[in-house]
């Protein structure tokens, strides 16, 4: 019979394997971690801390199916297992049992409140699903349990972004707990830019840029503050860089050209958009740029032209706008001014009237980027 410091002793072992096949999982050694963690599971099945070891090792090669089943090893021996409901519910989510993975979410943080990771993954379900409210409500408990928490603090302040309610003070907060965190400088500057506040945004996307230099998104943001405070020098100037940091981000080069426009320089503002490439040019976006630089240095035939391509090429015009269709399906008339002018009016409004409807509904705005991002997924 084995007496307590041969137990002792056997029980250092385990634990020193353990840590030992942790370190491994960490390590991203994940042969050496399994090697581990089966070996301390041949000696004793009811190891539950060595289950969700090998459990994780399965799940980092993608393995979910026999993840899964290591986790719910594990939770037949401890059943309050926290951690192993939460990695069962990450495997569960991966296999597409949604509804499962959010109750076993729901269980790890009823179970352990400071489980902040279980939080994250339980509103992150819930957004992927469509279901928003529940996702904030998620993320406002969970903050209430780990207020200094950063991750939890920003997942919030987006979630409170998309609901249309005020996210500013939630992306202070952020900041204050980690004031060199790009990302919350960038949030609260779009925010700040979606109020019109440009003078602030201003001030919050350039803190921003300082910290994520190579961002092209944090660039393409300034130059809309920029613009927004009639400075289209400074605004050419981060719509550049923007798109120099990523070439194939057609917007940042569009504005680019409207910021050259608004300076006078119409021959290279035209330039820029002619030198996009071949499927770009044809776009919706460069194809209305390029008619406001015609229509700015009054082009007529030339503006008529481009407003009627841009209809033609949108998708979503020709699926919402049969009077703009039929519009631009007329003959041209006799008199190239008036057409443009006629062209230029409808699109605007339009435009105008898709802007002002996404901003007043942020569903709408979410549905909408769903649906182009799908369109282009498609294609």
């Amino acid at each position: 019979m084995q007496g307590p410091r041969g137990a002792g002793s056997a029980q250092n072992v385990i634990r020193t394997q353990m840590q030992a096949g942790m370190a491994a999982l960490q390590d991203g050694k994940l042969d050496d971690a399994r090697n581990i963690f089966s070996l301390l599971l041949e000696a004793n099945p009811e190891l539950a801390l060595a289950q969700v070891g090998l459990g994780r090792v399965y799940a980092l090669e993608g393995v979910h199916d026999r993840a899964l089943e290591h986790f719910q090893a594990a939770l037949k021996i401890k059943p309050d297992f926290a951690p192993a409901i939460m990695f069962s519910a990450q495997a569960r989510e991966k296999l597409g049992q949604t509804d499962n993975a959010m109750d076993e979410y729901r269980h790890a943080v009823e179970l352990d409140p400071k489980l902040s990771l279980g939080y994250f993954r339980m509103a992150r379900g819930l957004v992927t699903e469509g279901r928003n409210d529940e996702a904030l409500s998620t993320l406002r408990d969970a903050v209430a349990h780990s207020p200094q928490d950063a991750s939890l603090r920003l997942m919030l302040a987006n979630a409170l972004d998309r609901s249309g309610e005020n996210a500013e003070a939630e992306y202070r907060h952020v900041i204050d707990l980690k004031p060199d965190l790009w990302i919350a400088h960038f949030q609260l500057g779009r925010a700040m830019l979606n109020d019109g506040r440009f003078d602030q945004a201003r001030d919050s996307l350039a803190r921003a840029v300082t910290l994520a230099a190579d961002k092209p998104q944090v660039h393409q943001a300034l130059g809309s503050a920029y613009v927004g405070l009639g400075d289209h020098v400074r605004a050419v100037k981060s719509f550049d860089e923007a798109y120099r940091l990523k070439p194939s981000n057609v917007l940042a080069a569009v504005k680019g050209a409207q910021s050259r426009s608004a300076l006078g320089k119409h021959r290279e503002a035209m330039d820029l958009l002619l030198n996009l490439g071949r499927m770009a040019r044809r776009s919706a976006i460069v194809q209305r740029a390029m008619g406001d630089v015609y229509f700015a240095t009054s082009k007529w035939a030339e503006a008529a032209e481009c407003y009627r391509a841009m209809v033609l090429n949108s998708e979503e015009i020709t699926k919402n706008s049969p009077e703009l269709i039929a519009m631009v399906n007329k003959p041209a008339g006799t008199n190239p001014e008036a057409d443009a002018k006629a062209l230029h009016a409808a699109v605007t409004e339009r435009a105008d009237t898709v802007g002002k409807n996404l901003r007043d509904d942020p569903t709408k705005a979410r549905n909408w980027l769903r649906d182009r991002r799908a369109g282009r997924a498609a294609r």
